[in-house]
């Protein structure tokens, strides 16, 4: 993976300065990133980020550096993980999806969060997602192909269940 999607992985999860988001990539969790980000000069960086917003992948108002929507969906094109179904915002919604992903397969909890957003679902907490019921069948096979089934869980309920 390139330093651009690299950063933009961070920036999905990253809201903050400049100063900050060099100390999160330093200490960040992901050897890779680490290794490739300790051989990488703050000119490099700072020429990747002004390239990026340049493009409209990222924008820096107040100092703070945030992904736009065009940098999401740049970054799930470039991820090998991303599919694209039928858009189902107006169906009943009728399931939780709870999930418990590990740091180190953070780019596929990127990459969940922007497919249940895909699929009509909304955030109740980071981890945690109300929908439509039920789920496509081939999203269930990406799951399992990606080997997250086992940090989900989903549940029926209805919108009056919850408070």
């Amino acid at each position: 993976m390139s330093l651009v999607e690299d950063l933009l992985i961070i920036l999905s999860s990253y809201n903050g300065g400049y100063k900050l988001m060099r100390r999160r990539i330093a200490g960040y969790t992901d050897p890779t990133l680490s290794d490739k980000f300790d051989k990488t000069s703050e000119s490099t960086l700072r020429v990747t980020l002004f390239r990026l917003k340049k493009r409209g992948l990222v924008d820096n108002q107040d100092a703070i550096w945030k992904i736009t929507k065009k940098g999401v969906a740049h970054l799930a094109d470039k991820t090998n993980f991303h599919n694209i179904y039928d858009s189902r915002r107006h169906a009943p919604k009728g399931m939780i999806v709870a999930f418990d992903i590990p740091e180190h397969h953070k780019r596929k909890r990127v990459w969940l969060r922007y497919e249940l957003k895909n699929l009509g679902f909304e955030m109740l907490q980071k981890s945690i997602w109300f929908g439509p019921a039920p789920l496509p069948k081939e999203f269930i096979k990406t799951l399992s192909d990606l080997n997250l089934l086992e940090f989900i869980k989903f549940f029926e309920a209805k919108e009056t269940d919850i408070i």
